[in-house]
């Protein structure tokens, strides 16, 4: 059987195709295709790049049709969709900093766009217009929600000739926890809770369940409810951990749903104003049925002057440690009193506020959980892995075998033509030459002479890490090469900690107490002994994210890291995603060699080919 789970549209649109048969896995999320980070259109691009035939069913991790508060499936949401592809026809983006340009930069796209694209234009204006969206919603009066949806996806897929026999619709939040824990080591072995944790989505914000096998009971949930902060500074209303983060967010005048992981790195760099804190703890309610809100006491954390105000009079770092502190004593709170009702010591993670590592590390060490999986696409792309797995379980499909795919190699693989194509493209400005398999070996010496590489090898990672395959690598034990990346290569803030990857025999010599995670998703605490030697891989609180490697994960990624033991002493490289600040993930052979000259890489090997600036 074919499935394909989706996140159809909306933040993190994405694709899972499942052959139950052949047992065969791809998924990729559309801003690999587009590069506009965390895209919120539909999969129209992946369509149109990957084919796919015989498609029995697809799938959508949404499925509450009357949510009254954020209706996700709403015709609401469908004129937004259209209004977007408008937009980014008329606009023709390069990166996300695109979809924003001046006012006069629009204007003059729209003047030149006038003469030589006028249907752009003209399908711009009239999505702009609400007589035009009144008169969608009036022709679609007599349809039901479903059948409003229904009509929007089939339309997308047939352009793509593909025609399931149905289109199914799950809950979020059951999506999120399902590939959590068929993903996880302890499918079908060990009764599991799966917790999810996110902004919102089908009217809750987080959810639990116990799974056992091919049987799963949801035990408690979490839901969202409106907050009356009109015209206080944030679009978002919704109560919420992870719409409360994303406030903290955009009040340190960061990107909200994209920029949270720097202000958990910037909150390790002081300890958190107690009055604050309180103030966020005593709006909270937890019990083991749920966590929720008091509506009027959590208001100010709604209100930007507000929070503004606090920036100024404790500081930005001490601001940071109020959410981050909140976080993971609430998740952890909210665990142990679980935990008093359920007998269980496995735990899986999901939902984007799963990316959390530290609130991960604070679980492990201060929770009974010491068996954890965080699910690698942790955000709403891992909603398509849940639900194409709910309608493969739906329809009687063995799912037992998905979880020997532990490392989400699921992207695309570079064609040779398509490398010596890019190579030909950049011919002027770049040198090229073919190392062969043993390419790793080149890297490690490379990386070793404190030089900066990037790596494109196998297939592409699904979710937002890069485990090897789409990375930049360094060493570690050079105290400069962390500034150097975050000032020269990615351009991002100095504070920003790297992650390593590490041999997983490494593991007992350099870390406390850890366990072996694959996948960069929880943080452990290195030996003190270790911070003068691999300076570079640990953060200033003493802890790092690792992925710890062994020899059947990715065999040339671990054989690049024995090769650096050899020359450092250490089995460790400093491991960041292949992508420059603003971009994705490099998805094809052209986007690495453009991201590559674009920044201070040093070197670059993409599957045997060594490539170096002219």
């Amino acid at each position: 059987m074919k499935i394909i789970g989706t996140n159809f549209f909306g933040h993190d649109s994405a694709i899972f195709y499942i052959d139950t048969i052949k047992k065969e896995i791809f998924a990729i999320s559309t801003e690999r295709v587009t590069r506009i980070k965390h895209d919120w259109l539909d999969i129209s691009p992946i369509l149109e790049k990957y084919a796919f035939s015989d498609i029995d069913y697809v799938c959508h991790g949404y499925g509450d049709f009357d949510e009254p508060i954020k209706g996700d499936l709403r015709i609401e949401r469908l004129i937004a969709l259209y209004q977007g592809k408008a937009h980014r026809k008329l606009l023709r983006p390069t990166y996300v900093k695109d979809l924003s340009p001046s006012r006069t930069k629009k204007l003059s796209i729209l003047l030149s766009a006038l003469f030589t694209r006028p249907k752009d234009v003209k399908n711009y204006m009239e999505m702009k217009n609400k007589k035009y969206t009144d008169k969608f919603i009036k022709q679609s009066a007599h349809l039901t929600q479903r059948e409003i949806m229904d009509n929007y996806i089939l339309g997308v897929l047939e352009s793509s000739n593909i025609k399931p026999k149905k289109i199914d619709y799950f809950d979020h939040h059951l999506t999120h926890a399902v590939g959590a824990y068929y993903f996880s080591p302890f499918a079908f072995q060990h009764k599991a809770l799966s917790l999810t944790i996110d902004g919102w989505g089908d009217g809750f914000f987080s959810k639990v369940f116990v799974f056992d096998g091919n049987q799963f009971d949801q035990i408690g949930q979490s839901k969202i409810a409106k907050v009356d902060s009109s015209n206080l500074g944030f679009s978002h209303n919704l109560s919420s951990i992870g719409v409360l983060y994303g406030n903290f967010t955009e009040a340190l005048g960061l990107r909200r749903a994209s920029d949270e992981g720097k202000v958990e790195a910037l909150a390790a760099f002081a300890e958190k104003d107690e009055v604050l804190y309180d103030e966020l703890v005593a709006a909270t309610r937890i019990s083991a049925e749920g966590i929720g809100y008091d509506v009027e006491a959590i208001k100010p954390f709604y209100n930007m002057e507000y929070l503004k105000n606090q920036i100024q009079k404790i500081g930005e770092k001490s601001f940071a440690a109020v959410i981050q502190s909140y976080l993971e004593d609430t998740v952890v709170d909210y665990l142990n009193m679980l935990a008093e009702h359920q007998d269980i010591e496995y735990l899986c993670l999901s939902g984007g506020t799963a990316a959390n590592i530290i609130m991960s590390l604070n679980i492990y060490e201060r929770t009974k959980f010491k068996h954890i999986f965080v699910m690698p696409p942790m955000g709403d792309e891992g909603i398509a892995v849940g639900s194409a797995l709910l309608k493969a379980l739906e329809m009687g499909e063995d799912i037992s075998w998905v979880n020997q795919h532990y490392m989400p190699y699921f992207g695309n693989v570079l064609t040779g033509d398509e490398i010596e194509e890019a190579i030909t493209f950049y011919d002027d400005r770049i040198t090229s030459e073919y190392i062969g398999e043993a390419w790793y070996k080149d890297a490690a010496k490379t990386i070793s002479e404190d030089k900066i590489i990037a790596v494109v090898h196998g297939r592409m990672e699904f979710g937002p890490r890069a485990l090897g395959n789409r990375s930049i690598l360094a060493n570690p034990v050079n105290p400069d090469i962390r500034a150097l990346i975050n000032l020269k290569v990615k351009k991002r803030p100095e504070y920003q900690p790297f992650c390593p990857s590490i041999l997983e025999e490494e593991r007992e010599r350099l870390f406390e107490n850890s366990f072996p995670h694959k996948h960069m998703a929880i943080a452990f605490r290195a030996k003190e002994e270790f911070y003068d030697q691999i300076p570079s891989a640990i953060h200033v609180d003493g802890t790092a994210r690792p992925q710890f490697i062994e020899r059947q994960d990715n065999p040339a990624y671990y054989e690049l890291l024995k090769e650096v033991k050899r020359y450092t002493g250490f089995g460790v490289v400093i491991n960041t995603s292949f992508n420059l600040h603003g971009r994705t993930i490099v998805h094809t052979a052209k986007d690495a060699i453009l991201d590559f000259l674009d920044c201070n890489i040093d070197e670059l090997y993409i599957e045997g080919f060594r490539i170096t600036r002219k």
